[in-house]
């Protein structure tokens, strides 16, 4: 036999066989031979890999946006928590300053009464102490809340924490200094609460306070 298995021609006729028709019939079985040079492909393991892969990255994309809205979203949440703590801390604060304010009316009752009742022998010395009990339970209900008075008499007169209401010349005080408080004034914390009322020093070459 020649190379490649082919039957000669010459058996293939003596057999009584067309040589073109048997090499048709071995091309049909499968057992041609493959042509020199010729690489073949298998599409299907290469694809799907591919395509797995594809599918793999796209996941990973879409889990790293959600992962971002995530963070804006708990970003987002915790300034919302400050913004509403910092606004409920606001309202507590306002709605206990005009508690305060109407408690130093009383307390400003108090003390005139003090001041009457001292100023006049005839008042029963019972009553004066029961209005100094209640001036000091007072005083201390407003301490615990964090009033404190304002210390200006006999310092230098500050328009951000008094209010002067009247002033004297007197040559023997520096000038623009408080020589007496006519209402006491109250901060609340680093805030105003009312400003004092006083009298101030003002020598006559000097300006108006």
């Amino acid at each position: 036999m020649t190379e490649g298995n082919e039957p000669p021609i010459q058996d293939v006729r003596e057999a009584g066989l067309d040589p073109r028709s048997a090499g048709e019939a071995q091309a049909a079985s499968g057992d041609s031979p493959a042509v020199a040079g010729e690489t073949v492909v298998d599409d299907g393991p290469a694809s799907e890999e591919e395509k797995l892969l594809h599918e793999l990255h796209r996941a990973q994309q879409d889990a790293a946006a959600n992962y971002d809205k995530f963070l804006r979203c708990r970003a987002d949440m915790d300034n919302y928590k400050k913004r509403m703590d910092r606004t409920l801390a606001d309202l507590t604060r306002s709605a206990r300053r005009d508690l305060l304010v109407r408690l130093l009316s009383v307390k400003d009752n108090l003390e005139r009464a003090l001041h009457y009742g001292e100023s006049s022998p005839t008042n029963g010395e019972s009553i004066m102490e029961g209005v100094r009990l209640t001036q000091y339970q007072l005083d201390n209900l407003l301490q615990l809340e964090g009033v404190e008075a304002i210390d200006a008499e006999g310092k230098t007169f500050d328009p951000h924490l008094e209010e002067a209401v009247q002033r004297v010349n007197d040559a023997g005080v520096r000038d623009h200094t408080v020589v007496q408080v006519v209402r006491n004034g109250y901060m609340y914390g680093d805030e105003v609460l009312r400003p004092a009322q006083v009298v101030v020093s003002v020598h006559d070459d000097q300006d108006d306070v």
